[in-house]
């Protein structure tokens, strides 16, 4: 089956900056934090929001502390007003496109012309613009009741935001029978209109329409009704539970789409249950994702993808192959990616409930495949000489102390940090730090191999491609990773540096095996691993493009890298 995303579900700019802020504020200030009503129409992001200690304040009492944060919607000035006199430090965190509609009404209100608004009355962001235009506006929501205005002589026409550009349009037209002057500022946003357009032109390709989000999120319902109406089978749902997939088991093309208050990883979710062939149960498909599956969320590929990428390093060093070094690095893998996916699961619950699933029905065989499949890894180490034991174990205690308070929150200096996960970008920086250590480190401590400028091109090579598998799947779960306080390269400098970064990096990377080729710093093997910084530069711009989607497939092909890494060295040691 082929499953198309529409490239504009998800967070729009507005909703994104004020969960945000309210993240921000959450993390940053002390005392109670509110936001004024519902901050955006999505169950899952408050529930999430309210795990973090933010409430939903529905009425401004006599007297109030704490900061609260006005939502993307927006509030009426007289709200505001109340809410600063009654003791509350107030951050407005309204979408800067509704404060561009509020300030059109108070202009030209002011001037005498009739404010018509566009939109649904009893829509938080409507009420907040009736407010703005001293509670003199009209609001309409259909040609006929435009129709019926009072006659007059000149009318600002604005809309509410995520209105549909369509009933926009024969609005107008109804409004210039009634006036003789129009001020028309179509201020839906371009967001919205790109994304009503998008599923309109979607609905029309494929047998079925999935539209993601809240069921009293405006926008998103409007994205099921132009879906519905584009003839095809439509399913409005806020989360995977609510859909019924043995709807799809014998379609060939499903669409998704999602409202601006939708997060990405409900629809990631979503895509995975449309997407699992063993929930749809199609034949052929089952015996094979299932195998997928376990070595995926057991960890193995990933484990025995750090031995490949080990045995690669070890051969860019010039040193005689070996399985020991190899067998550390994969052990040492295991060990700690299955330790912090317990630690983890958390977040997985929302970005990957596939995998806490997993963790939670599997905890002891988990437990046991850990330690078992780590204690090989300090075996060889201890047999290697005590520099490759004691590094393994400074490294391992280092990863699993990534959650751990390092510091007492008392000692200011230091309070903001408390942990390592709080430092900006540690996630990304820890994870590409620790498998360099096993991979590119360890091989010299364990053959006693010199330090020159080819251990340090080898350490920036295994660098290099762990940065870059670990930024793709920081960006997939850059909102979460938000929500969860996960500090990582993603959610310090945004999803769209960070793979503008993979880019420079991955370029870099094979500037770095050439010029180590030429120089002779590295052996020739140099030149055949320039496959492995192509590849995943591939990768990263099909997903940028919204050609690859998050699931296991994706997981396995990234981490495919590695694997290549270590077949290309096995296929040049015996070649040359």
């Amino acid at each position: 089956m082929k499953i198309t995303i529409a490239k504009t579900s998800g967070f729009c700019m507005g909703v994104r900056r004020a969960v945000e802020m309210v993240l921000d504020t959450a993390n940053r200030v002390k005392g109670p934090v509110y936001t004024f009503g519902p901050l955006i129409h999505n169950p899952q992001v408050m529930h999430m929001l309210a795990e973090k200690g933010v409430e939903v304040l529905e009425d401004i009492p006599e007297k109030g502390e704490g900061t609260v944060l006005i939502r993307a919607h927006g509030v009426t000035p007289e709200t505001r007003g109340r809410l600063e006199a009654a003791g509350f430090t107030v951050i407005d965190a309204t979408c800067p496109r509704v404060i561009k509609v509020q300030r059109l009404l108070d202009k030209y209100q002011a001037e005498g012309y009739t404010p018509i608004i566009v939109g649904d009355a009893d829509h938080p962001e409507v009420m907040g613009l009736v407010g703005h235009a001293r509670g003199q506006a009209y609001v309409v929501r259909s040609r006929e009741e435009a129709l019926a205005l009072p006659k007059g002589e000149k009318a600002v026409l604005v809309a509410q935001t995520t209105q549909d550009q369509i009933l926009y349009l024969n609005i107008l037209e109804a409004v210039r029978e009634r006036f003789n002057e129009i001020k028309d500022f179509n201020t839906i946003c371009d967001s919205t209109a790109r994304r009503q357009e998008e599923a309109r032109g979607l609905a029309h390709q494929v047998e079925a329409m999935v539209v993601v989000g809240g069921k009293s999120s405006g926008n998103t319902q409007r994205l099921a009704q132009i879906a519905a109406g584009s003839g095809v089978p439509t399913f409005h749902v806020e989360t995977e539970k609510e859909l019924d997939v043995t709807k799809f088991r014998d379609m060939e093309h499903v669409g998704i789409t999602a409202g601006a208050s939708t997060p990405n990883w409900i629809i990631r979710r979503v895509h995975q249950a449309v997407a699992d062939p063993g929930v749809l149960g199609r034949s052929g498909a089952g015996l094979g994702y299932s195998v997928r599956r376990f070595l995926i969320q057991t960890n193995l590929y990933l484990a025995f993808s750090a031995g490949c990428l080990c045995f690669a390093c070890m051969l860019l060093l010039g040193q005689p192959p070996s399985l020991n070094a190899p067998i550390i690095a994969a052990s040492y893998i295991l060990l700690m990616h299955i330790s912090n996916n317990f630690i983890g699961r958390n977040a997985a619950r929302y970005n990957d409930p596939d995998r806490a699933r997993f963790y939670d029905q599997h905890k002891i065989p988990l437990a046991a495949l850990a330690i078992f499949g780590g204690a090989p890894g300090f075996v060889v180490a201890f047999e290697l000489g005590w520099a490759s034991f004691l590094t393994l174990i400074v490294i391992t205690g280092l990863g699993l102390s990534y959650n751990v308070p390092i510091w007492p929150e008392k000692l200011r200096f230091f309070g903001r940090y408390q942990k390592m996960r709080s430092i900006p970008g540690s996630k990304t920086i820890f994870i590409a730090g620790a498998w360099a250590g096993v991979t590119a480190v360890l091989p010299v401590l364990s053959h006693g191999a010199p330090v020159d400028i080819g251990l340090i091109l080898v350490i920036f090579f295994a660098t290099a491609m762990v940065l870059a598998r670990t930024s793709i799947f920081d960006v997939l779960d850059v909102q979460i990773d938000r929500m969860v306080s996960y500090e990582t390269i993603a959610t310090w400098i945004g999803p769209a540096k960070t793979l503008k970064l993979i880019r420079v990096l991955l370029i870099a990377l094979a500037g770095v095996l050439i010029l180590g080729g030429v120089l002779s710093w590295l052996p020739s093997l140099a030149f055949w691993l320039l496959p492995c910084a192509i590849f995943p530069l591939l990768v990263t711009n099909s997903f940028a493009k919204g050609k690859l989607h998050p699931g296991h497939r994706l997981e396995l092909l990234v981490d495919t890298n590695f694997v290549l890494a270590g077949a290309i060295a096995v296929i040049w040691q015996t070649l040359v």
